[in-house]
């Protein structure tokens, strides 16, 4: 009881801090012009579960207009924060964010210098390849104002919440049961207010009406979401018998899960897909991210060999060498250490 305590404090602190550094943030948009709209972490908290304290979260997400990120980053700068991309890849390089996301994450992250927090800063909510998106003004038009530490901050209304919380579970392919509790609180909250008919609609407008329906069903058969009789016997009818729910459920609850590969990953977005134009474009755009992913130059080859900036197009030559050489020295370690004999114990 006492580390539950202690840990529960500890939450309570740190959502509160990253609560007010979220409010700063924002009121720092909106006097530079910039629309931001927070979503997930406090918004969700407090919208959502009722209280700030009630779900853990670590960052705040913030979705701002694609040709606003190199303004909003330079804002993040001037209170302290640096970019941490996985890829290295700064946005003040010169680079076009748009190209960049092939070769990285749909967003950029952010940290503070001095107390560590982390700001994902998104210009779309899921990647060109996923079949779902919203619309190109991110739905500002159903904005809602909610509640969050006393102060009223715009953020998606619950029919698009939902959507993008069950398209966010299939993207990472619901390996988290953080994700299936805010569908199932979700509905517990807005289920009299939701209009299940448009909420069909729209989802099947936006290409998420299975992925909607599969986390549906994950929330109701895992914590009890009570869903409106009709929404309840379509999720049954589809998702009852699926051979991807118990695999869902088997990584869900393994003690230490395997994670997905690959080809594993292409499989389960293939079956979240509504329809078989999303597939293919999926194939498509999958295969595309990949070629671009393996000729775009990063910041490894830029110190790897500094190039005057005549000779910049020698990188898009120098990235597949660089990849080729790399992978291919991990498979020749790879089969060496298979072959090496393994010492024996008696």
């Amino acid at each position: 009881m006492d580390q539950l305590k202690d840990s529960f404090r500890s939450n309570v602190q740190r959502s509160l801090l990253l609560t007010a550094e979220l409010l700063k943030l924002l009121d720092l948009f909106a006097n530079h012009g910039l629309s931001a709209i927070p979503f997930k972490g406090p918004v969700l908290a407090a919208s959502v579960y009722g209280d700030l304290s009630l779900r853990q979260f670590s960052d705040l997400d913030v979705l701002v207009k694609q040709d606003d990120m190199l303004i909003a980053e330079g804002l993040l700068a001037s209170q302290g924060y640096q970019p941490a991309t996985d890829n290295g890849i700064g946005l003040d390089k010169g680079i076009d964010p748009a190209d960049v996301a092939y070769v990285g994450p749909k967003y950029y992250t952010f940290v503070h210098q001095n107390h560590g927090t982390r700001v994902d800063l998104q210009w779309r909510v899921a990647e060109r390849y996923f079949s779902f998106s919203l619309d190109d003004n991110h739905g500002a038009s159903k904005l809602v104002p909610v509640i969050v530490a006393g102060r009223s901050v715009l953020t998606f209304a619950p029919t698009d919440l939902l959507l993008v919380l069950c398209a966010h579970g299939a993207k990472h392919q619901w390996q988290e049961l953080k994700w299936i509790c805010d569908v199932a609180e979700l509905v517990r909250a807005e289920k009299e207010r939701i209009n299940w008919n448009k909420l069909r609609q729209e989802a099947s407008r936006r290409g998420a009406w299975r992925m909607l329906r599969l986390g549906l069903f994950l929330a109701r058969d895992l914590l009890d979401a009570e869903l409106p009789l009709e929404v309840s016997k379509i999720v049954e009818k589809d998702f009852g018998r699926a051979s991807i729910v118990p695999r869902i459920l088997t990584r869900l609850f393994a003690e230490t899960p395997e994670p997905y590969g690959d080809f594993e990953r292409v499989i389960f977005y293939m079956r979240t897909m509504d329809r078989w134009q999303d597939r293919a474009r999926f194939s498509c755009c999958y295969l595309s991210q990949c070629l671009r992913a393996a000729i775009t130059p990063t910041s490894r080859e830029r110190e790897l060999l500094p190039l005057p900036a005549p000779l910049s197009f020698l990188y898009y030559f120098l990235r597949p060498l660089r990849l080729t050489f790399k992978y291919l020295r991990l498979a020749l370690r790879r089969v060496f250490w298979e072959k090496t004999p393994r010492p024996t114990s008696d």
